[in-house]
């Protein structure tokens, strides 16, 4: 593939941020009877899935395995307006089923971190039924292990996303139930790999991406600051352009960051306060 990546750019980035502008005004000025906080810190378990594909769309990776971990939220009401920010951090070792370059088969471990914040704000247009925008800022690490006469690798990726979406809460006998969906917009990747000094260390980029974030979620009436929670999360990212590799500072060869497919569905358990 040829060209350079490119994100969904600062103009949207900007109306974003001029967008999120008038809520932050709008809920500071807002009468404090009206203003409230309200906030959660939870443990999660998420199950991880990611396939790397080839340039013929053969699967030549695949990492998968549940992540336990620890979420928070911060939130403040005021009026119709509510303005919160998120982080969640999962680890923990997940399956590698992958292959060397000459195409022999390769099964190892990848022990994984991933760190997610965002910052955002929603908009009630009544009593049920909120939209909502945020920014989302991830790392993910992943030290693959080596296996016998076969190095492994060590990846660390950032990136951030644009989150465009609706938000439901519905009350019934039972408790208080609610429903999510979230369009993702990302930038590319930057991608930071080191080869156990096999080479030197190099970097790329890949490219920009869209996704799809699902969410369901239960407050029992009898524990109304409990929350029961499920989500799903779908991206996939285009193959990167070639980088350069070197070794001892000598050219060595070119490497890319093959088109992957990331896959989540994560199960959670908040107590708001």
């Amino acid at each position: 593939m040829s060209g350079k990546a490119s994100g969904y750019g600062q103009p949207m980035l900007k109306a974003t941020l001029e967008a999120l502008l008038p809520a932050v005004c709008i809920a500071a000025a807002s009468p404090p009877a009206f203003a409230q906080w309200d906030n959660a810190i939870g443990v999660a378990a998420r199950q991880f899935t990611v396939t790397e594909y080839n340039a013929r769309g053969r699967r030549i990776v695949r990492e998968q395995g549940w992540l336990p971990g620890l979420e928070g939220r911060l939130a403040y009401k005021a009026d119709r307006w509510i303005l919160f920010g998120e982080g969640e951090h999962y680890k923990s070792g997940i399956d590698y089923h992958g292959q060397t370059q000459l195409g022999a088969p390769v099964e190892s471990r990848t022990e994984t971190e991933l760190t997610q914040l965002r910052a955002g704000a929603a908009y009630a247009f009544n009593d049920n039924v909120s939209a909502l925008a945020a920014l989302e800022w991830e790392r993910w690490k992943r030290d693959i292990r080596g296996v016998q006469a076969v190095r492994g690798l060590q990846e660390r990726t950032t990136s951030q996303r644009l989150l465009l979406g609706l938000d439901s809460h519905y009350w019934a006998r039972y408790g208080q139930a609610s429903a999510s969906a979230a369009l993702v917009l990302a930038r590319p990747e930057k991608l930071q790999v080191g080869f156990s000094g096999m080479l030197d260390d190099a970097s790329l980029e890949t490219r920009s991406a869209t996704g799809l974030r699902l969410g369901l979620g239960l407050r029992p009436a009898a524990w109304r600051k409990v929350e029961l929670r499920a989500s799903a999360d779908w991206l996939k990212v285009e193959r990167s352009d070639d980088a350069p590799v070197t070794r001892n500072g000598v050219f060595a060869g070119k490497i890319a960051q093959p088109e992957h497919v990331k896959r989540a569905f994560t199960l959670g358990l908040r107590y708001w306060f």
